[in-house]
């Protein structure tokens, strides 16, 4: 008995032409290795197609497997279920994911002038060490630091390329966006707000007179915390799993890039990699492009 058939889309996401050219070969391949007919394809910009065709559960399944596993040098590709490509509750990282360095490592690194603080993070995103232990750790280190030293080092901080293209276009049509950050508010406010964010979630250090003491207010946003802020918030909307996508490189993005619709590991760990349902490596607006979204359709 023949598996019930259901339209998929494959993306690709490429950085130049002969990244374009040798992925598209190899997904035109790959979807002639099943036998499958392509029925559509649309060009969402001059290096991202989408790819449409009808497939089976278990051919999907294995494709996706491809698709995760293929070594592409410049290019990021996607296979999904067409229907309910577009979301409307999106949760992001904040560090490594929408800026360019873990912040709490800045702290260690500016004021502190060690890598002490370093080590525990890199420990904690690849789930060497627990997560919630590792951020009271580093913490405690920062205690008599003040507020408005750290506030200065926020001008090393760069923006992932055209993550504020990608929340606005987000925003313009109707996403809640939010920054769940395992960082601390400091940078989270500054930076969430700098990009667009709707929400910002985010560790709140406790301090004395402009002081840190060393503490953290209330829970902590680790992996369960930030997953259960995203439920909560996609509860609060009325919105559908299948409405909800995430993306994060770390440890304490894994259970939320588990439970949303498509979960993207954006330069992950390889366990984040493993976790998630696409990686996306070489260009951040490859979350508009997944979800169906052209040039025309991206504010600027």
């Amino acid at each position: 008995m023949n598996e019930k058939k259901f339209t998929a889309v494959i993306t690709l996401v490429s950085i130049n032409q002969l990244c374009y050219s040798s992925d598209n070969n190899y997904i035109s391949n790959l979807i002639k290795k099943y036998n499958i007919k392509i029925f559509k394809t649309t060009k969402l910009s001059k290096f991202v197609k989408d790819f449409f065709f009808k497939v089976d559960l278990i051919t999907f399944k294995e494709m996706k497997l491809a698709c995760k596993s293929h070594l592409s040098r410049g290019s990021d590709i996607c296979i999904q279920k067409n229907k309910y490509r577009r979301k409307k509750v999106i949760a992001c990282d904040m560090d490594k994911t929408v800026i360019n360095i873990e912040t709490i490592d800045l702290i260690g690194e500016k004021i502190l002038n060690n890598n002490k603080i370093a080590v525990l993070t890199k420990k904690a995103m690849s789930g060497g060490i627990n997560y919630s232990n590792s951020i009271i750790q580093r913490t405690k280190i920062l205690k008599g630091i003040s507020i408005n030293q750290i506030k200065q080092t926020a001008k090393y901080i760069k923006l992932t390329k055209d993550v504020d293209v990608v929340i606005k276009t987000l925003n313009k049509n109707g996403c809640h966006t939010m920054l769940i950050s395992g960082g601390y508010e400091i940078f989270a406010n500054i930076i969430g707000k700098k990009i667009g964010f709707k929400e910002i979630i985010s560790n709140i250090p406790i301090s004395d007179n402009g002081v840190l003491t060393g503490s953290l207010k209330g829970d902590i946003v680790d992996g369960k915390g930030k997953l259960n802020y995203f439920k909560k918030r996609i509860k609060k909307l009325n919105a559908k799993k299948f409405q909800t996508i995430a993306v994060g490189d770390g440890q304490n993005d894994i259970d939320m890039i588990k439970y949303a619709s498509l979960g993207i590991a954006w330069n992950g760990f390889p366990k984040v990699k493993k976790a998630a349902d696409v990686l996306a490596n070489y260009n951040f607006k490859s979350i508009l492009y997944f979800q169906g979204y052209s040039d025309r359709d991206i504010t600027i």
